[in-house]
Order: C-alpha cells, then sequence, then structure tokens
C-alpha cells in the first residue's frame, strides 16, 4: 500500500516535531517537505518487506520507514547527538564513520540512506561509497539526498562575495563538519559509477529547504521561478545498485 502525502505528515509530526536529533527543532519543523520527497522515492524501490535498513546521519528516515513501512531499520552516526532520541522509539543506534575503515557497521543493509551527509565529507565520495558496498547487500540500494553544487542561492554567494561552504579541512574524531564540498549531478555520477554502483534514478529536485531565517525564505520565494530550469534546482536526489556485491563485514 502506498503511504500518501497527508499520512506520512501525520507521522511526521507525530515523531519528528518538538524533537532535536543532530539539528535544531525549527529545522524540522520547515524539513517536512524534503523528508517527504525522500520518503517518496524510497517507498516506489520496491523494497521486500524484510529489507534491512540503515539511516546514515539523523534518522529521521529510519523512523519513517520503520513506522509507515515496517521496515527493519537502525541508525548510524559519527556521534551519539541523536541517539537519545532514535532509541527512544526501539531502533538501534550505532557509531558509523564513513572516513573510517574500521568504525563501519558489522552487518549487511539492504537499503543505505545518506540524506544530506556526503556534502558533509572531506573526502572523494567513491571511496565513501566503497566503504559501504562493504557493509550493504548484493544488489543492495543506497539512496542519497544532497545539495546541488549549481543551485541558484550558490551562484548568488558567488556574486556577492559570500562563503558558500565551510573551511576544507578534516575532522576531529567523532566531529561533524559543515559542507566541504558540493556536487553537480555529473559529477555525483561519475562516483558512483567509479564505485560500481549502477543508477536506479538521479534528478535534479526542488528538495522543499526555503532557508533557515526568514530572510533566507524571502530569497528563496523571490527566486521560485528559476526552478523551472533543472540543473539550477536546489538538490540531488538519487538511487543506485550495488553492483559489485559486499564484502565480509
Amino acid at each position: 500500500m502506498t503511504i500518501t502525502r497527508s499520512r506520512f505528515a501525520n507521522a511526521y509530526m507525530d515523531i519528528v516535531q518538538n524533537r532535536t536529533f543532530v539539528e535544531y527543532p525549527d529545522y524540522y519543523h520547515h524539513s517536512i517537505e524534503r523528508f517527504w520527497k525522500a520518503f517518496d522515492r524510497i517507498q516506489h524501490l520496491e523494497l521486500a518487506p524484510s529489507a534491512r535498513v540503515i539511516d546514515i546521519g539523523g534518522g529521521i528516515m529510519a523512523l519513517l520507514l520503520h513506522r509507515l513501512l515496517g521496515l527493519d531499520a537502525s541508525v548510524g552516526d559519527v556521534n551519539r547527538r541523536a541517539a537519545g532520541d532514535v532509541e527512544d522509539y526501539g531502533l538501534t543506534f550505532q557509531t558509523v564513520n564513513l572516513m573510517s575503515d574500521t568504525e563501519l557497521p558489522n552487518a549487511h543493509y539492504d537499503l543505505v540512506v545518506l540524506q544530506e551527509v556526503i556534502e558533509h565529507l572531506p573526502e572523494p565520495p567513491y571511496i565513501i561509497f566503497e566503504r559501504i558496498r562493504r557493509f550493504m547487500s548484493p544488489g543492495g540500494i543506497l539512496f542519497l539526498t544532497t545539495p546541488n553544487a549549481a543551485r541558484i542561492r550558490n551562484l548568488l554567494y558567488y556574486l556577492t562575495g559570500r562563503q558558500v561552504l565551510d573551511n576544507f579541512r578534516y575532522p576531529e574524531p567523532g566531529e561533524a563538519l559543515g559542507h566541504q564540498m558540493e556536487y553537480t549531478l555529473p559529477r555525483m555520477l561519475w562516483q558512483l559509477d567509479r564505485a560500481e554502483f549502477s543508477t536506479i534514478f538521479a534528478d535534479h529536485y526542488e528538495d522543499g529547504w526555503h532557508g533557515a531565517s526568514r530572510k533566507a525564505r524571502l530569497a528563496h520565494l523571490l527566486a521560485r521561478p528559476v526552478a523551472v530550469v533543472p540543473h539550477l534546482r536546489n538538490g540531488l536526489i538519487m538511487a543506485a545498485r550495488n553492483d559489485a556485491g559486499g564484502q565480509p563485514a
């Protein structure tokens, strides 16, 4: 049964709103459309009811997939900031560092979710994806969203001399960095191909994020007509299949 937008919204309001996970509560208030668009793509991937899922990041998608689709979902992140909120709902939390060859899950998963994660990692994505393959089932799916490097917001920042990305550096142990690198769709497709993933879909999309401040939301509203041009849209959304098989965990 396909989950409707209204049913999703009810679940989101119940389990996400008024919690912090890895962000401030107002962030999640303004992020429902972003999570809905990602959830809707995932629910149409035709995963088996027995599919095992790991959401690497804040854990919101794991909670929603477990609540609405009944999937066996767990959460991993570089620090335990979200652990309390995740474990309150009965999901397993584990420390996962995608920049390490040793701090990786010791199980295999049919779906790995990277929602707004890859841009925070100061390492070529294909190396991250090769590590992810180690804890994926053969034929498993990697789902990811990430900002579009060519989005109109970035172009305006460059024109006005504002800094687009954080200072490029390695994190301290357990540290979550800001945006280290952003990608255009062709560059991310190259990374997936290099890591031996086959693309299921890959699109530019408007992710529903309108900014963290009133000024940013006004600017987004004024720039909305630009979204008719696909390569200037806010985000990238894609799914790819692990063609190379996994490695023993």
